[in-house]
């Protein structure tokens, strides 16, 4: 072991387990606020009421079983570099812009929420003039966009602002603590734990091959971008405003560490960690349904077989099976959700075929989020090396342990036809991201420790030489550039201001200029991007087609609408010249949505505007162009004025 006993009993660290528990306070009010269906405004009360009973609680467990967070911490040099880690990577994602246009289906309900606190939660789609259902039921059981929505309106930060620049600096800035904190449980000592989340943050800086291609195609059309959203953990990373990011990156090594922590202790209060941080990453994202679940019973199975290895008792034994009776507290609330989605008590949607196929090949769906040929070799290279060569011990055999049952019931293609019927065949890829590829390299530093160790055999030395040169040279041959450089100067994806969003430049450009138009308006817009960016800017205004507009309108029993919408938004987007036949086609589509009303703004790219506002212009003459902006056009009727 590489600690004392006295470091690894300590719960100093476990003060950053606390905004956890808060989080998942906020979830089950939330949660009892939407199915009660109560106004909005009284999320904040049920939180306060239940927070103060949980926190009273939590105290008599830690007071009970000598388990206070924070207990005996005292300051320690290391933890001035982790602070230094900490503002270095949260003022780098202040200045990296990567736009996600998964945004308008997370937060632009909660931003919309905030004009009716007095009235429930919106269970529809908010961002249409017409009855139209959410993305999910599941979706709505979210919580975090809610209170990023919340905090920035009772702060007076723009709640936009607050969710993809404030929210992100925070998660930013919490990442070197929570790996100096794994790092701890897994056995090192303060300095190496310190100097690890350098090694585990360079990770995620890296970008792999595969990364930046599918990153520019989901760039250049909306077709090309998978219904998952992310490819690697480096990708991933730019992201973390989001929940979903901060449950793969964050939460899922904090529930192996914590899986770990009470396997090998056998704590109640830890027992208690997991099962809030179970309901903290409901809150945060849907993936935490079935990662949180699989990484505990991973780790379970991993524990049990070490024990098996090191021939322990029978009763020792079954004290592992209590132990692992015990685990499945925790896993109760995200597996209730799933058993009543699977009975259809939480309705699913009616219509999913737009979220992606049943099935797809397993190396594909894995590719997605390993890369190559180069990163596979590298991945391989860090899950035999890591656990086995530097970590070593009973820590090292649990974490190799862990990664084979991964492998074994997560990742095996055989099981793969179970899995993805029950997750989405395209969100199979985020099962990849049990294997904790970041935690590792933070991990990696234990080989100081290793090699420094006095009356360490030479072979040991050794074997820990060659276990990191062939580290460096498996990320060497990876190594295809910084995930924070720029993609696409063109579009501005590449740098930004710390006070600007993470919204496209040519957006907020035509944002600012047509804002006192559009702000009430229903717009008839090009889907990619402006559609997916200026309601997030105008949580007032309608857009007539946006972003799976189909699958909204046929999961509320109006699949004809939702293809109206979709064709009259193909008619005033950029097209190709060999395709006059299709906008022959499409006119009379657009010419009903607006002699009907559905839209009274249209914006179209400059290069469509003259042949879109002659369409305006032989529905009614009164149609005419007001400005241009961020490369579209607005154009709106003759009695139109500002803030109409």
């Amino acid at each position: 072991m590489l600690i004392s006993e006295r470091a690894a009993e300590s719960r100093a660290g476990d003060v950053l387990l606390l905004p956890i528990a808060a989080v998942a306070f906020w979830t089950l009010a939330y949660q009892l606020v939407l199915v009660l269906r109560w106004p909005a405004k009284t999320i904040t009360w049920c939180f306060l009421a239940i927070a103060i009973a949980g926190f009273v609680a939590l105290g008599r467990l830690w007071k009970k079983t000598s388990a206070v967070p924070g207990k005996g911490c005292r300051f320690h040099p290391s933890q001035v570099l982790l602070v230094g880690l900490g503002l270095g990577y949260a003022a780098t994602a202040l200045f990296v812009r990567r736009p996600n246009q998964d945004d308008v289906v997370y937060v632009h309900r909660a931003l919309s929420q905030l004009s009716a606190l007095n009235q429930p939660i919106f269970l529809r789609q908010t961002s249409v003039d017409m009855d139209a259902a959410a993305f999910s039921p599941v979706h709505l059981a979210t919580s975090y966009e809610m209170l990023m929505a919340f905090l920035g309106h009772y702060l007076r930060i723009d709640p936009l602002y607050f969710y993809q620049v404030v929210g992100q600096a925070f998660a930013a800035f919490s990442l070197p603590f929570v790996f100096y904190w794994c790092a701890r449980i897994f056995g090192l000592n303060r300095w190496l734990a310190a100097v690890g989340p350098l090694l585990g943050i360079s990770f995620l800086l890296l970008a792999d091959k595969s990364s930046f291609g599918a990153l520019l195609g989901a760039v250049k059309s909306l077709q090309s971008a998978d219904p998952a959203g992310w490819v690697g953990f480096s990708t991933l990373s730019g992201y973390m405003w989001q929940g979903k990011p901060i449950v793969l990156i964050l939460f899922l090594p904090m529930g192996l560490a914590l899986s770990y922590r009470f396997l090998s202790r056998g704590k109640s209060s830890d027992l208690v960690w997991l099962m809030l941080l179970g309901v903290a990453g409901v809150g945060l994202s849907n993936p935490a349904l079935y990662l949180l679940p699989a990484i505990i019973g991973c780790s379970w199975i991993a524990f049990i077989t070490l024990e098996l290895f090191e021939h322990r008792s029978r009763e020792y034994l079954w004290r592992l099976i209590r132990l692992g009776l015990l685990l499945t507290i925790p896993l109760a609330y995200p597996i209730a959700i799933l058993a009543l989605l699977k009975m259809d008590i939480i309705p699913k949607p009616v219509d999913i075929h737009m979220l992606g196929p049943r099935y797809m090949p397993w190396r594909e769906a894995v590719d997605y989020a390993v890369g190559g040929r180069a990163e596979y070799l590298r991945d391989v290279v860090l899950m035999i090396a890591v656990p086995l060569l530097i970590v070593r011990g009973r820590s090292g055999f649990f974490l190799f342990f862990y990664l084979c049952a991964v492998w074994l019931f997560c990742l095996n293609p055989l099981l793969a036809g179970m899995w993805m019927p029950n997750i989405l065949a395209p969100a199979y890829f985020r099962l990849v991201y049990l294997l904790q590829l970041p935690l590792l390299c933070t991990l990696i530093v234990g080989a100081g420790s290793q090699l420094a160790h006095k009356g360490r055999l030479l072979n040991s030395q050794a074997q820990t030489v060659l276990a990191l040169s062939a580290i460096v040279v498996a990320f060497v041959g990876s190594y295809h550039g910084l995930s924070v450089l720029p993609r696409d100067a063109r579009l501005g994806i590449g740098w930004k201001s710390p006070r600007e969003y993470q919204l496209l430049p040519a957006n907020l450009d035509f944002a600012k200029a047509a804002g006192p138009y559009i702000a009430h308006a229903k717009l008839l817009v090009p889907t990619w991007t402006a559609g997916c960016e200026l309601p997030l800017l105008f949580p007032e205004m309608k857009v007539v087609a946006p972003r799976l507009v189909i699958h909204y309108f046929a999961n509320a029993g109006n699949a004809e609408e939702g293809i109206l919408r979709q064709q009259a938004e193909a008619f005033i987007k950029k097209t190709p010249p060999e395709n006059a036949t299709l906008l022959q086609v499409l006119e009379p589509r657009f010419r009903e949505v607006i002699e009907t009303g559905r839209a009274n703004a249209v914006a179209a790219p400059e290069s469509e505007s003259a042949r879109v506002l002659a369409a305006l212009q032989s529905i009614d003459p009164g149609w005419h162009r007001i400005l241009e902006a961020g490369g579209l056009v607005l154009m709106l009727p003759g009695d139109s004025t500002p803030n109409s």
